[in-house]
């Protein structure tokens, strides 16, 4: 075949392409002339004419996860979570959740957590412990872990005393939470009172079992928008006062 063939060839190409082209112009309307005007317009900036945008442009808002968007519960929103975690883990009748002057108390008996004399948690026990600490995770608070005893004495090769066996249950609920949880340990700090912040009397078998605990405190943070018990009982009685106050003359 010549070669001359294949330039005739893409000429006609060209020409079919061009009438086609001139068809396609002929049937157009003014109107969309205009639009196809206005939008080269837009997009370039080079002929007179106004954008026109056919479908609305929607945008897709990304996600973002981390601390900057995650919103920290408050103590109240706390104290729900946990009552639903620790119902959840059937020991509802081995732990309180209070809220206190200084903020959230959540007191687990002694039965649950350890057995008699021992200060190693029970395993049993470990996972309502997590749920309880994906929670205290969330905030930024700090945290007491007290540990509490009865008026029995003890003495053993590990602990020469209930203090020391107070101070060694809060220890070990603090490393729990620092190394099986992971919440920072400059968040937590232990207090240890043996038997000497009763919440019952010790002379019934039913009173010491409730003195035989751990508490976990939640501390209000600065600028905390909840109100304390204490601060809100304090404005009521200096209103009260103000009240019953006689008028001097």
């Amino acid at each position: 075949m010549p070669s001359w063939l294949t330039t005739f060839g893409d000429l006609m190409a060209l020409l079919l392409t061009f009438f086609v082209l001139l068809l396609s112009f002929s049937t157009t309307s003014q109107a969309d002339f205009q639009k196809a005007i206005g939008a080269l317009q837009g997009a370039l900036g080079v002929l007179d004419g106004e954008p026109i945008m056919t479908s609305p442009i929607q945008l897709e808002v990304p996600i973002v996860k981390g601390d900057i968007t995650e919103a920290r519960p408050t103590l109240k929103d706390a104290k729900a979570e946990i009552e639903e975690e620790v119902e959840a883990s059937g020991q509802a009748e081995n732990i309180e959740v209070v809220q206190g002057p200084d903020g959230l108390i959540i007191r687990i008996k002694e039965g649950a957590l350890f057995q008699i004399g021992a200060a190693d948690i029970q395993d049993a026990f470990k996972s309502t412990l997590s749920r309880i600490g994906s929670v205290l995770n969330q905030m930024p608070n700090e945290v007491v872990i007290e540990g509490h005893t009865d008026n029995v004495p003890i003495k053993t090769d590990e602990f020469a005393s209930n203090h020391y066996l107070s101070t060694g249950r809060a220890l070990t609920v603090m490393d729990y939470f620092v190394q099986d949880v992971g919440i920072e340990q400059e968040r937590f700090s232990v207090a240890a009172y043996g038997e000497n912040k009763p919440l019952a009397e010790n002379d019934t078998p039913e009173g010491r079992s409730l003195n035989r605990r751990v508490e976990i405190r939640v501390l209000y943070s600065e600028g905390e928008t909840e109100a304390k018990p204490d601060s809100v009982r304090g404005l009521i009685e200096a209103a009260s006062l103000q009240v019953s106050q006689p008028e001097q003359e």
